[in-house]
């Protein structure tokens, strides 16, 4: 017995994140095989990557065998803003696709089984994962926090879990247009939001230890933002892998010290890169901006594009965005307002929050930047907002910078739409194009 705790009562304390004791198992297998059959230089991202992350996922656990309370978050609400509690923060988006990725069958079953209960099959998968797992009661939350944005999704997926399920379910409301009055408005609705968190799970938020963690947020984004430069570099010194693993981080490790560790860890390896002018695989042939989503139930496609094809995966939606750091050494509204600004300009939220001009002035700079010779845009099916953004991002990449883009149709997320081989034969004959 430990404070209380039977060995007992911890396992089924630990049994309300199975999910997780999943993932931790496939990211300690993973690492175990990495370390054995790869050279010590090979994969670093990969390798570096599975390392926190299954510290992280080792930790969240115990914490929740000891009886913390579960809270579940979309992703659009960084995780940096609970650790003002005593908490295990669990992001509903991520689990769905970090199964996806590192097991046999995704997380497929769980897709099927929110679908046979009723839930429309073309909505996000990312979601629907999760709710396929609570349905099946293998997540047990306390509560959960999703901001009203970005998506058709969010509104329309997230009330299964307190209608459904009995989960309380906080949703600040984050509006649309970015201005000031919206950052003071999206401000004044966070701290509702987490008072409102504090009262359900019978804690008072500890804002000292909160500005912490957001202090190691603000510092992983600038080492974030070293690499982002670096990539501008021909040949690209970070390899594509850096993108999947990168997206985890930013979802399963934010306001962590193992994503900071994680960033630094990789700036030292890709400016070494870049001053011996090496390529993690071939020659660099391709030089390819995913201005959305990469997918993610293939984690082998990004080594696969740098061996095979000699592609550089520059960035993806995930890994382009940068916001100005957050004040934590004024008062609550100047942090609360910082919170909000930041939280409406994150990867996703910001591009699904507002007209596509800024996305496609975004495009159109960044694909000069950084040298790029073509976009590749995964079109998502659970994605509608962004359904007819594809071909005008495509003609003003023609008429303004003079280069491709291939739009694959995709759920990124499960296989069955659009397979591995067909996934891969579309870029190779787009990239049999560009040679």
């Amino acid at each position: 017995m430990k404070n209380g705790i039977t060995m007992v009562n911890q396992s089924k304390l630990e049994n309300r994140i199975i999910p997780y004791k999943m993932l931790n198992q496939a990211v300690s297998t993973t690492y175990e095989l990495v370390e054995k059959i790869l050279p010590e230089d090979g994969m670093p991202a990969l390798r570096l990557g599975l390392k926190y992350i299954n510290t992280i996922m080792t930790d969240f656990i115990k914490k929740a065998g000891e009886g913390l309370p579960i809270i579940g978050y979309h992703f659009a609400f960084p995780a940096d803003y609970l650790y003002g509690f005593d908490c295990v923060p669990v992001c509903i988006e991520a689990v769905s696709y970090f199964i996806s990725a590192l097991l046999p069958d995704g997380s497929e079953p769980y897709y099927d089984l929110i679908t046979n209960w009723g839930h429309p099959f073309h909505t996000c998968t990312s979601q629907k994962g999760t709710m396929g797992m609570t349905l099946d009661d293998l997540f047990k939350f306390d509560a959960i926090i999703t901001p009203t944005a970005p998506c058709d999704n969010t509104y329309a997926s997230y009330p299964f879990f307190r209608y459904h399920k009995n989960i309380p379910l906080i949703t600040p409301d984050l509006p649309f247009l970015k201005e000031e009055k919206s950052y003071i408005y999206y401000g004044e609705q966070l701290r509702l939001s987490l008072e409102e968190l504090g009262k359900v799970i019978g804690q008072e938020i500890n804002y000292n230890k909160m500005k912490k963690h957001i202090e190691l947020e603000n510092e992983s984004n600038k080492t974030q933002l070293e690499i982002f430069e670096l990539k501008k570099a021909i040949p690209c010194p970070v390899e594509n892998m850096f993108n999947a693993i990168s997206a985890a981080a930013t979802t399963f490790m934010s306001g962590r010290e193992e994503k900071l560790e994680f960033y630094r860890d990789m700036l030292q390896i890709a400016k070494l890169r870049y001053n011996n002018k090496a390529h993690h695989g071939t020659e660099e042939k391709i030089r390819s901006i995913w201005p959305y989503m990469i997918i993610f139930f293939d984690l082998s496609l990004g080594e696969w594009l740098d061996r095979e094809l000699g592609m550089s995966i520059l960035f993806d939606i995930f890994n382009y965005n940068f916001s100005d750091p957050i004040n934590t050494k004024s008062d609550l509204d100047t942090l609360f307002y910082g919170m909000a600004k930041k939280g409406m300009e994150l990867p996703m939220i910001k591009q699904s929050t507002e007209f596509f001009y800024p996305f496609i002035d975004d495009c159109v700079r960044l694909a000069k930047e950084f040298s790029a010779d073509c976009f590749i845009f995964t079109s998502h099916l659970g994605c509608k907002q962004f359904g007819s953004v594809p071909q005008i991002l495509r003609e003003a990449l023609r008429d303004e910078v003079g280069i491709p883009m291939l739009i694959i149709d995709v759920d990124v997320g499960d296989k069955r739409m659009t397979s591995e081989k067909i996934f891969k034969d579309k870029i190779t004959m787009f990239a049999q194009t560009l040679l």
